[in-house]
């Protein structure tokens, strides 16, 4: 039995790991998923500190009346 898990797990190998087209995708998915995560991060944070920058203008346009 041992023979035979062997010969499986050397096939399941041959198959993914050392198939161009299967290394190709997993590169492209290791290089892609950091980078949509990264970009979704920055583009939340870009939008919280224009907001903040927009109600900072306003505030100044428009000042609260002396009391």
């Amino acid at each position: 039995m041992e023979f035979l898990n062997q010969e499986v797990t050397q096939e399941i190998i041959r198959l993914t790991w050392r198939n161009p087209v299967f290394m190709a995708v997993l590169i492209a998915l290791i290089w892609l998923i950091p980078q949509l995560l990264i970009r979704k991060i920055l583009s939340e944070n870009y939008k919280k500190k224009k907001l903040e920058k927009q109600k900072d203008k306003i505030r100044k346009l428009y000042p609260k009346a002396f009391k």
